[in-house]
């Protein structure tokens, strides 16, 4: 009887001993040595071949799709394939106001121009880095002989970004017109590419071509180009031909790149940048040479290394759906997110009849912003985000930004340690399950749409160590509070979920202290009751009996004529802290994230010495 050799079972022991049972069965080798003749050695080559081809199928196979793909060339073609452009490096970028002033000059011209990529140097941890202009900047003499510089849209706050600008050329052949044209640069900061067609190699007048990706509608006079990472990490650059995609540049043209060759995010936290050349400022009798001044007005952000493979394998599929266009709420926040990812950690859309009070004609965008981005920048990120809306939307919709409402959670973890299973002392042991509880929130909290399960978590507390027997872990909420100092006022604070019921024995609510009218006091509501109050830190005594309520279900805080005039520990808010009705669980919402409080959680050992 012939044995058929399951091809689904492909490691090497069970590919051999498969082999082996199938030579058995046959008359010819039923009594052979299979362990101690040749034919062993035979069959260890036909394991391993077959173990090996097997293995390539697999991975090719797990290449081919994108969720699945490990090596980066696949997950980058896979993404491209559907229309996705990997981010490449972002150089960091910093805002400086500049001027000149040339006093009395007589004979000054009534405009100065800087040109792109005029140059200035910085440090950071004793590093060196170049910034430089991204595009030419105009300033016009005040009377006085002052130049303040602006941009092309009037703003004084000038970009620089840091890199070496660098230049490439290539001449269009015969042969070539339709080829790809490879830059050798893996630090390549594709947003900051300008390139330029050339009649001829002598020609001075040039056409510029934009990124597909600005591109409003595409014909075939189009000028594009397409810049896109290959399988070695350099980038290709290549155009339409003259039927799809655009035009295409002719035989006998010269193609001109220029871009910034970027460190990515080790440039940021630049704070002051020195200008490498003083500023021409000609006259009649001759060239002055003067001071440029530079003012920083936000330190050097933003850099970031190529987009990684998780964030290509989530953001392609959307961005695929997307088609370019802004039409759904994922349609906005995969587009933004693509244009302005650089910046941004998280972003949730949502419709204005979904929002909490709703507003119909209109989209909300709830962003969280990385954590070097200043508010100037947040700012101006909004407004381009705008522009970039009224430029993709299909239907109009007032595009409105909402800020996360952060919810902070306060942990107690309680674990029982028994020093006989580890040579590690407790105090050891208690700094390990620290960290683990750090790293847990870290990577689990923070973003939209995270939530925490504390059975995940004491999981990993109970995989510390051995001599970890048992954990538990307590749950509290915590909203911050921003009085206006002395001032009575009103105040209703949402959590991200219920509240718990009153306890006859403890406070639900608290809050940390602030002093009113000279003395210590904390919000606490009253044992057993949703009513709030304030209590004397010193002999807990009521001050003011009643300044409020709490609502177990929607986990509200209604705060009624509270009033502050001094916050103890030198915050401008006041943490207010309140059991979790569900310790097990906290899952926000719609524009609602959970963030971990380090300050008031703690870990506590208890030693025991049973076996």
């Amino acid at each position: 009887m012939v044995t058929t050799i399951r091809s689904t079972d492909l490691d090497f022991t069970t590919i051999k001993n498969n082999l082996k049972l199938s030579l058995k069965n046959n008359t010819e080798f039923k009594d052979f040595n299979y362990e101690g003749s040749g034919l062993s050695n035979l069959l260890d080559v036909l394991a391993f071949n077959t173990h090996y081809n097997a293995l390539i199928a697999n991975m090719a196979l797990n290449e081919s799709y994108l969720t699945t793909a490990q090596l980066r060339s696949s997950v980058v073609s896979l993404a491209e394939a559907i229309g996705y452009m990997p981010a490449s490096k972002a150089a960091s970028s910093a805002t400086v106001n500049l001027s000149v002033n040339t006093g009395n000059l007589v004979g000054r011209p009534s405009v100065l121009t800087l040109p792109r990529g005029t140059k200035f140097n910085t440090t950071v941890d004793d590093v060196a880095y170049v910034f430089e202009t991204t595009g030419t900047i105009t300033a016009t003499d005040d009377g006085f002989g002052l130049y303040v510089f602006k941009d092309n849209l009037d703003r004084q706050n000038i970009t620089i970004k840091e890199g070496a600008n660098v230049t490439k050329t290539f001449i269009v052949s015969e042969d070539s017109i339709d080829s790809v044209y490879v830059i050798p640069d893996k630090n390549i900061d594709t947003t900051t590419a300008f390139v330029s067609v050339f009649d001829d190699l002598n020609t001075t007048t040039f056409s510029t071509f934009t990124d597909l990706k600005q591109a409003d509608t595409i014909d075939d006079q189009s000028k594009l180009y397409i810049l896109r990472e290959t399988p070695n990490g350099f980038y290709e650059l290549s155009f339409g031909d003259g039927f799809t995609l655009g035009k295409a540049p002719q035989a006998g043209n010269k193609i001109v790149v220029e871009y910034l060759s970027t460190n990515g995010p080790i440039a940021n936290g630049a704070t002051a940048f020195t200008p490498t050349a003083q500023v021409n400022v000609p006259t009649a009798t001759g060239s002055n040479l003067f001071n440029l001044t530079t003012t920083t007005i936000t330190k050097s952000v933003s850099g970031s290394e190529v987009e990684t493979l998780e964030s290509i394998r989530k953001n392609a599929p959307f961005s695929y759906a997307s088609q370019n266009r802004m039409v759904t709420a994922s349609d906005y926040a995969t587009l933004v997110k693509r244009n302005f990812g650089f910046l941004i950690k998280d972003i949730q859309a949502y419709g204005g009849e979904d929002a909490v009070r709703p507003e119909y004609g209109c989209v909300f965008l709830s962003i969280v912003f990385k954590d070097d981005v200043t508010q100037e920048t947040i700012d101006k990120t909004k407004g381009d985000i705008i522009a970039l809306g009224t430029q993709l939307q299909v239907i109009t919709f007032d595009i409105k930004f909402e800020d996360p409402d952060t919810t902070f959670l306060e942990t107690s973890v309680f674990f029982q340690f028994n020093p006989k299973f580890t040579s590690s002392s407790v105090q050891e042991i208690q700094s390990r399950v620290d960290d683990v509880v750090t790293n847990y929130f870290t990577n689990n909290t923070g973003l939209f749409d995270q939530s925490f399960r504390r059975s995940n978590l004491l999981a990993l507390v109970d995989d510390v160590d051995p001599s970890v027997l048992s954990s538990r872990a307590e749950l509290k909420l915590q909203k911050r509070f921003v009085p206006f100092i002395g001032t009575t006022e009103s105040a209703t604070i949402r959590y991200a979920s219920p509240i718990a019921e009153p306890d006859p024995v403890k406070n639900t609510v608290t809050s940390t202290p602030f002093f009113l009218d000279g003395n210590r006091v904390e919000i606490r509501n009253e044992v057993n009751s949703t009513k709030l109050q304030l209590i004397q830190t010193t002999d807990g005594s009521v001050y003011v009996d009643n300044i409020g309520e709490y609502s177990p279900s929607t986990g509200i805080v209604s705060l009624v004529g509270i009033k502050v005039d001094t916050i103890i520990g030198g915050n401008d808010f006041i943490k207010i802290s309140a059991d979790a009705a569900n310790p097990s669980v906290s899952s926000p919402g719609q524009n609602q994230i959970v963030v971990f409080d380090d300050g008031p959680s703690f870990v506590q050992a208890t030693i025991v010495t049973t076996s």
